[in-house]
């Protein structure tokens, strides 16, 4: 069994006048798009930025194992711009050398490393060059964990969702077009519009692609199963270990519109009792997807007896 955190690392911090409070260890510096097109950043800020943000994680993940978290979900941000950055840039020595050592302490560790791009990745759009700038997106993500020596396969997943609705053949010709290390990485994750469960499971039999089942989308678009169904029929896409997502509506939101109800909570407030299940068999592992992060975790641990 194993409970990923997701993209942040929440600790407690002293502020100058001595009140405590709650911050993401791991916020990691940015690039903007129209600065970096103006030329405004210079080959070595750009790398300093990329080395600031990969010691950032590689100091914070012996915590993170401390904690029994054995699964993280890697911000698909910690190298901004690597997919328009010159060559000189993307493979410095030492951007590369600090990549290896990460991906040394991965595996070493035996942890769980995935990311998810973000919302511009669609295979399935109906404009080719947003399906050409999301082949981008997801070749500079498996660039990265190339570099690492990260396996081939989907324990180290990349995640996307399927995007537009009723774009099925569009979805399968892209994914099956895709480089090998690319797609022997990735999975799809239903959502709460386009892709149910069952919708992604015909993607996986055309393209071998896995399901990761979020059991929170899958409220808000069923199809015609059971939520136990859906995820049993999910984890049946894995050759590796089945990865499962989950998040709450934050109470008193259950009855109020899409948008607040689709919201992730802070906390956990529940969690479905043949997901728990199957996490403490150790046949899941779980990304908890709540704004509090392993603070919310770490509580639901106590509350719920999830098994870390």
């Amino acid at each position: 069994m194993s409970v990923g955190i997701c993209c942040q690392w929440i600790e407690e911090t002293v502020s100058s006048n001595g009140t405590t409070k709650l911050v993401n260890a791991l916020e990691q510096k940015n690039l903007l798009y129209g600065a970096f097109q103006k030329g405004k950043y210079s080959n070595s800020y750009i790398i300093s930025v990329y080395l600031s943000n990969l010691d950032n994680l590689l100091c914070k993940l012996p915590n993170i194992l401390s904690k029994r978290f054995t699964s993280f979900r890697m911000s698909s941000n910690i190298l901004p711009l690597i997919d328009q950055v010159p060559d000189e840039v993307r493979y410095d020595s030492r951007v590369i050398a600090k990549l290896s050592a990460l991906g040394s302490f991965v595996i070493n560790n035996k942890i769980r490393l995935t990311t998810h791009p973000d919302q511009f990745c669609v295979l399935s759009s109906k404009k080719p060059e947003v399906i050409k700038n999301s082949f981008r997106i997801l070749d500079h993500h498996a660039w990265m964990f190339d570099q690492m020596a990260l396996p081939k396969n989907n324990y180290y997943c990349i995640n996307i969702h399927g995007g537009v609705k009723g774009q099925f053949q569009t979805l399968v010709d892209s994914i099956n077009r895709l480089p090998l290390n690319v797609k022997s990485r990735l999975s799809l994750e239903n959502d709460e519009l386009a892709y149910s469960v069952e919708g992604l499971y015909q993607i996986y039999k055309k393209t071998g692609v896995s399901t990761v089942f979020d059991s929170h989308h899958h409220n808000f678009n069923p199809g015609s199963l059971s939520p136990e169904d859906a995820m049993n029929l999910a984890i049946s896409t894995w050759k590796e270990k089945p990865l499962t997502h989950l998040s709450n509506t934050e109470p008193g939101m259950e009855s109020g519109k899409f948008q607040e109800r689709r919201k992730h909570s802070n906390y956990v407030h529940y969690i479905p009792e043949w997901q728990l299940n199957a996490n403490n068999n150790g046949l899941i592992d779980i990304d908890f997807e709540f704004k509090m992060k392993n603070v919310a975790a770490i509580k639901a641990a106590n509350d719920f007896q999830i098994k870390l």
